[in-house]
């Protein structure tokens, strides 16, 4: 069991063996969530963020959507099932074309495409830009930066950023790694302005500590004891998050900022 923190390859190779050896099995949450845990944990995350995004992929639209880092197609296919033209680009090429696949077989009509964030370049603008746990995984602050500003490029003068990612109210290291950054609320905040867009919406996702105290350990632990334990977790923590955590972003270490053009960006 590998745990996402504990991976010893390069980020694009890190990628493409997590896609290759989980894009597949079930719902390939074991691609997108947390790298190596079982099943139950990786189920809990995306109840937590299904829950904490559901005002962005519930509503029924015609508009153009830009699912960024979209992994498995998770958000792609849901928003796509309820109107939205949906591009999805990611940096894995095993990626793209399982969600492609998914697509496929669930008859609905999305593009999806390898692209790196960071030097994206698409025709037109979005109406709505999701992106799910990928900044976190960009480990260089200025690079991460340049990703929000090149995703602000990409936006409607109305259109929404809407992201999600580790963002402590109060900043701590113990979590990082190799191919994972947690950067602090206030990060974010600055990075936005400095992008030409407002915070309008904050959202928590999972304000019970306990998945990111143990994480630090887990290397030290036995295997079974690292599934013992994450599953403990994961039943204790999903019904305070799910029901209460998108109001409690203070307490959050994922949470959901949701950004808009500032108006003199959006003549």
């Amino acid at each position: 069991m590998t745990p996402e923190h504990l991976h010893p390859l390069s980020p694009a190779r890190y990628w493409e063996e997590r896609a290759a050896r989980y894009a597949h099995r079930s719902r390939g949450l074991g691609a997108v969530c947390s790298y190596g845990m079982p099943w139950l944990y990786n189920v809990a995350i995306d109840l937590c963020q299904r829950r904490a995004l559901a005002p962005w992929i519930r509503g029924v639209g015609t508009g153009a959507v830009l699912d960024v880092g979209c992994g498995v197609g998770r958000w792609s296919l849901r928003l796509a099932a309820r109107g939205m033209t949906v591009t999805g680009v990611d940096h894995s090429e095993c990626m793209a074309k399982r969600a492609a696949e998914r697509a496929e077989l669930a008859r609905l009509t999305c593009t999806f495409l390898r692209a790196d964030a960071n030097h994206l370049r698409l025709d037109g603008r979005f109406d709505l830009i999701l992106s799910v746990t990928v900044l976190q995984h960009i480990v260089d602050a200025d690079q991460a930066a340049q990703t929000i500003r090149n995703l602000a490029a990409h936006l409607a003068p109305n259109g929404e950023l809407v992201l999600l990612e580790a963002a402590p109210s109060r900043m701590t290291e113990r979590c990082d790694s190799g191919v994972f950054r947690a950067r602090s609320f206030a990060w974010y905040q600055r990075a936005l302005v400095q992008a030409g867009l407002r915070i309008v919406c904050v959202r928590g996702v999972d304000p019970l500590p306990f998945k990111t105290a143990l994480l630090p350990y887990y290397k030290r632990m036995p295997k079974p004891l690292v599934t013992l334990l994450s599953v403990v977790i994961a039943t204790a923590s999903l019904p305070f998050d799910w029901l209460l955590g998108p109001y409690l972003s203070e307490a959050s270490w994922h949470k959901v900022i949701v950004a808009r053009p500032c108006s003199e960006h959006s003549q």
